[in-house]
């Protein structure tokens, strides 16, 4: 899910919050960039550095390939490793009613 709407305008050069939320109610938190996006930010923050908490970097911001990329971290076992777990449905979300996995779904 994406905390706000997704609005990327250019899948080549943008970057988007997501929380990753699992069956058992786990909720991790990671942020998606392009590698021209970096760039444009590096430039135009004077490219002294540039950092990001939970960052992954993909070629394209498509919902299909973040899509796959979670699918594929997920195989992976390394989700815990590459995004921060922020809590449960419950505790992330009860501010919209949600307190679990199947509420989560149906959205």
């Amino acid at each position: 899910m994406f905390p706000v709407p997704y609005q990327v305008r250019d899948i080549y050069n943008d970057n988007v919050d997501i929380n990753i939320v699992l069956e058992n109610g786990e909720v991790y938190f990671g942020t998606l960039f392009t590698l021209q996006n970096i760039k444009d930010i590096m430039e135009s923050d004077s490219g002294i550095y540039f950092w990001s908490t939970d960052m992954l970097i993909l070629n394209d911001l498509s919902q299909e390939s973040i899509s796959n990329v979670i699918k594929k971290l997920l195989s992976d076992g390394i989700l815990n490793q590459v995004f921060s777990k922020i809590g449960t449905v419950e505790s992330v979300f009860s501010h919209l009613g949600w307190n679990d996995y199947s509420d989560i779904s149906s959205y």
